[in-house]
Protein backbone atom coordinates (compact mmCIF):
# COMPACT_ATOMS: atom_id res chain seq x y z
CA UNK A 1 0.00 0.00 0.00
CA UNK A 2 2.81 2.14 0.87
CA UNK A 3 4.29 1.95 -2.99
CA UNK A 4 1.15 2.49 -4.37
CA UNK A 5 0.38 5.80 -2.32
CA UNK A 6 4.21 6.74 -3.68
CA UNK A 7 3.41 6.58 -6.93
CA UNK A 8 0.17 7.81 -6.51
CA UNK A 9 1.71 11.16 -5.05
CA UNK A 10 3.53 11.90 -8.08
CA UNK A 11 0.92 11.67 -10.13
CA UNK A 12 -0.25 15.68 -10.14
CA UNK A 13 3.52 16.62 -10.86
CA UNK A 14 3.53 18.35 -13.99
CA UNK A 15 8.02 17.90 -13.81
CA UNK A 16 7.48 14.28 -13.98
CA UNK A 17 4.20 14.06 -16.37
CA UNK A 18 2.47 11.74 -13.36
CA UNK A 19 5.55 9.33 -12.87
CA UNK A 20 7.41 8.47 -10.25
CA UNK A 21 10.86 8.01 -11.35
CA UNK A 22 13.04 4.69 -11.21
CA UNK A 23 15.63 6.04 -9.01
CA UNK A 24 12.67 6.93 -6.51
CA UNK A 25 11.50 2.94 -6.58
CA UNK A 26 14.90 1.78 -5.82
CA UNK A 27 13.35 2.01 -1.83
CA UNK A 28 10.94 -0.92 -2.84
CA UNK A 29 12.22 -4.54 -3.69
CA UNK A 30 12.00 -5.45 -7.53
CA UNK A 31 9.59 -8.44 -6.73
CA UNK A 32 7.28 -6.16 -5.43
CA UNK A 33 7.35 -3.89 -8.39
CA UNK A 34 7.05 -6.28 -10.68
CA UNK A 35 4.41 -8.32 -8.83
CA UNK A 36 2.11 -4.69 -9.03
CA UNK A 37 3.24 -4.48 -12.67
CA UNK A 38 1.85 -8.11 -13.68
CA UNK A 39 -1.57 -7.64 -11.29
CA UNK A 40 -1.50 -4.01 -13.79
CA UNK A 41 -2.22 -1.71 -10.10
CA UNK A 42 1.24 0.36 -11.86
CA UNK A 43 2.16 1.14 -15.01
CA UNK A 44 6.01 1.27 -16.76
CA UNK A 45 6.62 4.70 -18.23
CA UNK A 46 9.44 6.76 -19.80
CA UNK A 47 9.50 9.91 -21.70
CA UNK A 48 12.08 10.75 -23.87
CA UNK A 49 13.13 14.56 -24.58
CA UNK A 50 15.05 15.46 -27.12
CA UNK A 51 18.15 16.68 -24.93
CA UNK A 52 17.95 13.27 -24.22
CA UNK A 53 17.00 13.59 -20.47
CA UNK A 54 14.75 10.08 -20.56
CA UNK A 55 12.68 10.18 -17.55
CA UNK A 56 11.48 6.47 -16.60
CA UNK A 57 9.20 6.13 -14.01
CA UNK A 58 5.77 4.28 -12.53
CA UNK A 59 2.24 5.77 -12.53
CA UNK A 60 -1.15 4.52 -10.77
CA UNK A 61 -3.28 2.35 -12.73
CA UNK A 62 -6.66 3.29 -13.57
CA UNK A 63 -7.41 -0.05 -11.64
CA UNK A 64 -5.79 1.47 -8.93
CA UNK A 65 -7.44 4.58 -8.83
CA UNK A 66 -10.21 3.12 -8.55
CA UNK A 67 -9.30 1.14 -5.97
CA UNK A 68 -8.28 4.08 -3.77
CA UNK A 69 -11.60 6.09 -4.53
CA UNK A 70 -13.47 2.58 -4.00
CA UNK A 71 -11.70 2.15 -0.39
CA UNK A 72 -11.65 6.01 0.62
CA UNK A 73 -8.29 6.48 0.29
CA UNK A 74 -7.35 10.01 -0.37
CA UNK A 75 -3.22 10.75 -1.22
CA UNK A 76 -2.64 14.85 -1.78
CA UNK A 77 -1.00 15.52 -4.84
CA UNK A 78 1.79 17.83 -4.89
CA UNK A 79 2.06 20.92 -6.87
CA UNK A 80 4.96 22.44 -8.46
CA UNK A 81 5.26 26.02 -8.49
CA UNK A 82 3.52 27.14 -11.89
CA UNK A 83 6.04 28.78 -14.34
CA UNK A 84 5.53 32.24 -13.99
CA UNK A 85 5.57 33.60 -17.65
CA UNK A 86 7.12 33.09 -21.16
CA UNK A 87 7.18 36.15 -22.68
CA UNK A 88 6.52 34.86 -26.12
CA UNK A 89 4.75 35.58 -29.14
CA UNK A 90 3.53 32.07 -30.48
CA UNK A 91 3.57 33.69 -34.14
CA UNK A 92 7.82 34.12 -33.35
CA UNK A 93 8.21 30.41 -33.44
CA UNK A 94 5.85 28.69 -34.75
CA UNK A 95 3.22 28.50 -37.90
CA UNK A 96 -0.54 27.71 -37.60
CA UNK A 97 -0.11 23.78 -38.06
CA UNK A 98 2.42 23.48 -35.08
CA UNK A 99 0.00 25.52 -32.70
CA UNK A 100 -3.05 23.34 -34.35
CA UNK A 101 -0.80 20.09 -33.38
CA UNK A 102 0.31 21.99 -30.16
CA UNK A 103 -3.47 22.46 -29.31
CA UNK A 104 -4.61 19.04 -30.00
CA UNK A 105 -2.02 17.05 -28.01
CA UNK A 106 -2.92 19.80 -25.19
CA UNK A 107 -6.79 18.38 -25.53
CA UNK A 108 -5.81 14.13 -26.01
CA UNK A 109 -4.27 14.04 -23.49
CA UNK A 110 -7.18 15.28 -21.04
CA UNK A 111 -9.14 12.13 -23.19
CA UNK A 112 -9.57 9.59 -20.49
CA UNK A 113 -9.40 6.79 -23.26
CA UNK A 114 -6.21 8.15 -24.19
CA UNK A 115 -4.74 7.77 -21.09
CA UNK A 116 -3.01 10.94 -20.39
CA UNK A 117 -1.09 11.03 -23.89
CA UNK A 118 -1.79 11.70 -27.26
CA UNK A 119 -1.49 8.63 -28.90
CA UNK A 120 1.25 8.56 -31.87
CA UNK A 121 -0.84 6.42 -34.49
CA UNK A 122 -3.43 9.58 -34.35
CA UNK A 123 -1.07 12.25 -34.37
CA UNK A 124 0.93 10.11 -37.29
CA UNK A 125 -1.93 9.94 -39.35
CA UNK A 126 -2.91 13.73 -38.88
CA UNK A 127 0.50 15.48 -39.36
CA UNK A 128 3.42 15.01 -41.36
CA UNK A 129 6.43 13.90 -39.46
CA UNK A 130 8.20 17.23 -39.57
CA UNK A 131 6.08 19.00 -37.55
CA UNK A 132 6.16 16.96 -34.66
CA UNK A 133 9.48 16.49 -35.36
CA UNK A 134 10.45 20.50 -34.85
CA UNK A 135 8.06 20.55 -32.10
CA UNK A 136 10.39 17.57 -29.97
CA UNK A 137 13.97 19.39 -30.98
CA UNK A 138 12.10 22.77 -29.74
CA UNK A 139 10.76 20.98 -26.72
CA UNK A 140 7.89 21.74 -26.59
CA UNK A 141 6.65 17.87 -26.58
CA UNK A 142 8.25 14.64 -25.41
CA UNK A 143 8.02 11.67 -26.61
CA UNK A 144 5.91 9.01 -24.21
CA UNK A 145 6.10 5.34 -24.15
CA UNK A 146 3.96 3.07 -21.51
CA UNK A 147 4.13 -0.27 -20.62
CA UNK A 148 1.62 -2.21 -18.84
CA UNK A 149 -1.46 -4.88 -19.24
CA UNK A 150 -3.91 -2.45 -19.28
CA UNK A 151 -2.04 0.11 -21.60
CA UNK A 152 -4.12 1.02 -24.77
CA UNK A 153 -2.12 3.04 -26.38
CA UNK A 154 1.75 2.31 -25.89
CA UNK A 155 3.83 5.56 -27.66
CA UNK A 156 2.74 9.13 -28.04
CA UNK A 157 3.31 12.33 -26.75
CA UNK A 158 2.84 15.01 -23.81
CA UNK A 159 3.25 19.01 -23.71
CA UNK A 160 6.00 20.45 -22.00
CA UNK A 161 5.51 22.64 -19.38
CA UNK A 162 7.19 25.55 -21.50
CA UNK A 163 4.55 24.55 -24.35
CA UNK A 164 1.48 24.14 -21.66
CA UNK A 165 2.43 27.58 -20.25
CA UNK A 166 3.06 29.29 -23.74
CA UNK A 167 -0.63 28.30 -24.59
CA UNK A 168 -2.17 29.45 -21.85
CA UNK A 169 -0.81 32.65 -21.56
CA UNK A 170 -1.48 33.03 -25.00
CA UNK A 171 -4.97 32.58 -24.83
CA UNK A 172 -5.67 29.06 -26.49
CA UNK A 173 -6.72 27.02 -23.87
CA UNK A 174 -7.25 27.58 -19.88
Amino acid sequence: MQLLKHVKSYSGIKRYHGLMPKREAFLYEQGLLDEMLASGLIEEGSICTSCGNNLEGYRLSKNAELEFEKKGIHVADNYWEDICCVDMEIGQYLDKEHVRALMDIYYMTRVSLFGGIAPKEVLNGSYPSDVLSVLIDVGFIYRISLKGPTIRYKTGFVLSDRASAMLQQAGYVK
